[in-house]
């Protein structure tokens, strides 16, 4: 198998990882959060079928196992120390954001990297590649403002 395939295969079960988190933390966090985190949720949904096309045009498939170890990962990192066993607290919410944050920057390290080799591949869009980088950027930064908040809540 390639570096570009298991690259690819990398990215796109953190794709799902990341897309799980979104969601699930989109339905704990107050207003405004909540719905800026619901529209990057969207935008990584059709962001993970970009990468699926990226992948097809280059004969690479998805790895299952890879998806399915992500989304363990994910369900594992839910476990964290936030001064409360059964219900969400402020430090949930900073938590989850740092992680956010965190999936973020991976994809878009992604991006740019993919972009460094887009001349070499006639089949993948620069401008496309481009946009998605872009719009990760924004993605940062909008959740880095959610993090400031929810750090002002949870340590203020």
């Amino acid at each position: 198998m390639s570096h570009l395939a298991r690259y690819l295969r990398t990215h796109l079960a953190g794709s799902s990882a990341g897309v799980h988190l979104f969601d699930r933390a989109a339905g704990g966090l107050p207003e405004p959060a909540a719905s800026v985190i619901r529209r990057i949720h969207r935008e990584l949904l059709e962001e993970r079928e970009t990468l699926r096309g990226l992948m097809a045009a280059v004969g690479v498939h998805p790895n299952h196992v890879s998806n399915a170890l992500a989304m363990t990962g994910e369900r594992v990192g839910r476990l964290k120390p936030n001064g409360s066993l059964l219900r969400r607290t402020t430090m949930t919410d900073l938590v989850e954001l740092e992680s956010m944050s965190i999936a973020l920057a991976g994809k878009l390290n992604g991006w740019e990297s993919l972009l460094t080799i887009v001349d070499d591949e006639p089949r993948w869009s620069r401008h496309e590649l481009e946009r998605l980088a872009q719009q990760a950027r924004d993605q940062r930064d909008a959740v880095r403002e959610l993090h400031a908040e929810a750090a002002r809540r949870a340590l203020g």
